[in-house]
Parts: C-alpha cells; sequence; structure tokens
C-alpha cells in the first residue's frame, strides 16, 4: 500500500516551515534537537548552500549520530554514534547502508536515503514490523550536510525502547502501522508525504528468519 501527498510550500521562510513541521511530526528528544541544531547552522534559503557541520559543535549528540557518505550507487557510514552501535549490537563505521538494513525493507526505504543528497530533509517513522512488537515506535530525521567539502547525510534514530520524548512541546500523536515519510524540498519548499505499509513482510522475522534492523535490546526508558 502506498499513499503520496505534496503540499505546495507556506508563504514563510524555509526555517518556519522546517520547526512547523519538526512540531507537527517529531516526536523526540534527540531528533528534535538534531533538527534544530541543523537549522541554526543556517538554511540553504539563507546560506546558499547546504550548512557545513562540525561534530565537535555538539558532543552531547555525537553518541546519537550517524554520517553516510555518497559511495556510487550506495551509502557508507563513515561515522556511527556509541548509542547507533549499542541500539544494533555493532559498529556500522566502514559498512553499507545496504549491509545494515534487510534486503526486504531495503528496496522500500534506500530512496528517501538518497533523496537527501538532492537535497532534502527527510523525517522517516513508523513501528516496527515484528507483530509481537509493533508497539515498537522509531524515528529518523536526515538531513544533508557539508563536511570535507563534500555532501553527506547526517542522521539520528530514536527508539520508543530507548529515547525520551520530546520535553520542549507537547510531542506529536505516534504515527500508525507502517512507514510514514515527510520530504522537505531545500531547493523548491515543497513538502512530500507518503506511506508504505510493510507490514506483510512480518511473517520473514518471525522464527528465526532475517534480522531487523531496527529492533533493539529490549529495555524501557523511565
Amino acid at each position: 500500500m502506498f499513499a503520496d501527498d505534496r503540499r505546495e510550500p507556506e508563504m514563510t521562510s524555509l526555517s518556519s516551515n522546517i520547526r512547523g513541521l519538526s512540531a507537527e511530526l517529531v516526536r523526540y528528544e534527540k531528533t528534535a534537537q538534531i533538527l534544530e541544531h541543523w537549522i541554526n547552522l543556517g538554511t540553504p534559503e539563507q546560506t546558499g548552500q547546504v550548512p557545513l557541520f562540525d561534530p565537535v559543535e555538539i558532543p552531547k549528540l555525537l553518541p546519537f549520530i550517524y554520517l553516510l557518505q555518497r559511495n556510487g550507487d550506495r551509502l557508507l557510514y563513515r561515522v556511527s554514534g556509541e548509542e547507533v552501535n549499542r541500539l544494533f549490537g555493532q559498529n556500522h563505521i566502514g559498512r553499507h547502508l545496504d549491509e545494515v538494513v534487510p534486503a526486504e525493507i531495503y528496496g522500500h526505504v534506500s530512496p528517501y536515503f538518497f533523496r537527501v543528497f538532492d537535497p532534502c530533509i527527510c523525517i522517516f517513522s513508523g513501528h516496527i514490523i515484528l507483530p509481537e512488537r509493533e508497539h515498537l515506535e522509531f524515528e529518523r530525521v536526515l538531513l544533508p550536510v557539508m563536511r570535507k567539502q563534500e555532501i553527506k547525510l547526517l542522521g539520528t534514530l530514536s527508539l520508543s525502547t530507548t529515547s525520551p520524548l520530546r520535553t520542549d512541546l507537547q510531542p506529536a500523536d505516534a504515527p500508525g502501522p507502517g512507514f510514514h515519510f515527510t520530504l522537505i524540498n531545500l531547493r523548491s519548499g515543497e513538502t512530500e508525504s507518503s506511506y508504505k505499509n510493510l507490514m506483510p513482510l512480518a511473517e520473514r522475522y518471525q522464527n528465526g528468519g532475517a534480522r531487523n534492523s531496527y529492533l533493539p535490546p529490549s529495555r524501557t526508558v523511565r
């Protein structure tokens, strides 16, 4: 199942539009903080280029981020923070995204990662596809940044078992089943929203089936 909704940009600044979408869609603290940091670096509307990114500027967020470099038609992990590694039980540095995300899912989600290089911002959320754990929620924000004279993808991942909800404002409502994508085109300001129902893939992850990259060790944030 796939749905698509395109919205023309409102007559406000790009940063205001992005903050509005953050308030509407982003639920988790670290995801919101990374997005706000990116906005404060200066949007392409203000500077004429994607923001220059220096990880040293966000020491408290370093454990929660990752950087992907475009390597032909693949995306290579150049940075993978300690919390990202801990959630997945392995270090991703030097691995490609298609080696981390299961093949059955990769083809559905990878186009949104590559759109970041257009450049776009992507807010990507949903629920883990395992039926017995469908209550677990994930949220990603994917952002274009300039690093060492090259556009890279700056991302963060929040999970309901390991990440606190944002406290700077009332968190958005939890997403429904399936994967939800919102893209903001940084050239035109146009917003695209889409949905994919990947629940039929859940049976492949039962009884020792393929590993689900979105599934962390179980624990509850208090």
